[in-house]
């Protein structure tokens, strides 16, 4: 498995049968031996916008920002925020993931948000995924999750759910109608 996957993306194959990554699109944020944490992009998590994010964070909010949904991140840490932003501004905890593309959990972002001052693209979410050593290249194995490039269009894709699911399998070259659920041994 490449050990450089950074910025790559992990499309879930039509097999994986855990429902809380079925049809999911994942950014890897973070990969080093020990760890691997990314972010599922295409969850958005329903009656919960970017304004009840703020209020929840305790952020004074001007009415008139744009609203746009926060996503499940994941299963982990469902009480941590993490945002994607494109590069245009930067915050104290802002990592470099690709191209015109970095992570922050810095609230300085969550102000600018609220102040409608927010970097030309940012997704918020809550949780993440996490993978502890060896166990991301298990299920690599196991054909659970297809590996792909990445690209600040596809991260900042305005369609939600399963049509980027579909749009990154057809990026890469497969048709999803033609993928199957199941695999066998030779």
């Amino acid at each position: 498995m490449d050990q450089e996957l950074l910025g790559k993306l992990l499309i879930a194959s039509p097999g994986l049968e855990d429902v809380r990554f079925q049809n999911s699109v994942i950014l890897v944020c973070e990969h080093t031996n020990e760890v691997t944490m990314g972010l599922i992009l295409n969850k958005p998590l329903y009656n919960f916008d970017t304004s009840q994010f703020l209020k929840k964070m305790k952020i004074k909010n001007d009415l008139k920002i744009k609203s746009n949904p926060t996503f499940f991140g994941g299963p982990v840490h469902l009480n941590q925020g993490f945002i994607i932003h494109s590069n245009e501004k930067k915050y104290p905890t802002s990592e470099h993931i690709l191209e015109g593309v970095m992570i922050t959990s810095s609230e300085e972002i969550l102000q600018d948000i609220s102040k409608n001052q927010p970097p030309e693209n940012a997704k918020i979410f809550l949780g993440c995924a996490v993978w502890d050593k060896g166990q991301l290249n298990n299920e690599v194995l196991e054909n659970s999750w297809i590996i792909t490039n990445s690209s600040k269009d596809l991260i900042f894709h305005n369609n939600l759910e399963i049509s980027l699911w579909k749009d990154s399998l057809k990026k890469m070259g497969i048709d999803p109608k033609k993928l199957v659920s199941y695999s066998g041994r030779a």
